[in-house]
């Protein structure tokens, strides 16, 4: 066996690996309106999603260096919340230096309705918001591993449905979520970018008892 393949594991997301996460979503996610936003924004969003208690990820880490992850949230509004009301003044303050753009003050307009929108869409609450695997990290079937990880979480807690929006032009986005179970349910446009939206039911076999094992660890 190789020596990657012995030290890789898959952690709980957690806030210090917070700037590790932020500098592989801005460079992985490049032409993200959250990427635009820069390092700072993007550290805190994640630190964010870490300690909210509807928001979790997973790590894949080899010798202490984040090679990939993901995010997902199950109520996305919940998670604006908690945004606001425990991260308030360090988004206020490093949003403020972005507001100077009429469009970026409408993308985040958007993102802010963004969910009331998917309800009226009858879509689940539940979401993939983000994965990225570095180039050290690919052809290790990571991306994967991290998605199946994130579905064991959501059928613990009861969740059986879950959505994820990407650009209709990421050919292996589109590709990675259609090979993880994702069906496509519909399209927008996000910010202007032609997008698709994919629905997955989680698999049964992703809650029994061997599933739960494998989340044990995890922070909720």
């Amino acid at each position: 066996m190789k020596k990657s393949q012995i030290n890789q594991t898959i952690k709980p997301l957690s806030k210090s690996y917070s700037s590790q996460i932020a500098q592989l979503h801005i460079q992985g996610i490049s032409a993200g309106f959250i990427s635009s936003l820069g390092i700072d924004f993007v550290t805190v969003l994640y630190e964010a999603i870490a300690e909210d208690e509807n928001s979790f990820g997973f790590v894949a880490v080899e010798d202490d260096k984040a090679l990939g992850f993901v995010a997902f949230s199950t109520n996305l509004s919940k998670l604006y919340k908690h945004v606001v009301f425990k991260k308030g003044f360090n988004f206020g303050f490093i949003l403020a230096k972005n507001m100077l753009s009429i469009q970026n003050i409408k993308k985040i307009w958007a993102n802010i309705f963004y969910p009331k929108k998917m309800k009226q869409m009858n879509l689940p609450d539940a979401e993939l918001l983000s994965i990225v695997v570095s180039p050290e990290g690919r052809g290790k079937d990571i991306a994967k591993q991290l998605i199946e990880k994130g579905f064991i979480k959501c059928a613990n807690r009861g969740i059986d449905r879950v959505k994820v929006l990407v650009a209709a032009d990421n050919k292996l986005a589109n590709k990675l979520y259609r090979k993880c179970g994702f069906e496509l349910h519909s399209q927008i446009f996000n910010h202007g970018v032609k997008s698709n939206i994919y629905v997955t039911q989680i698999p049964c076999h992703f809650s029994g008892p061997s599933a739960r094992r494998q989340t044990h660890s995890g922070r909720h």
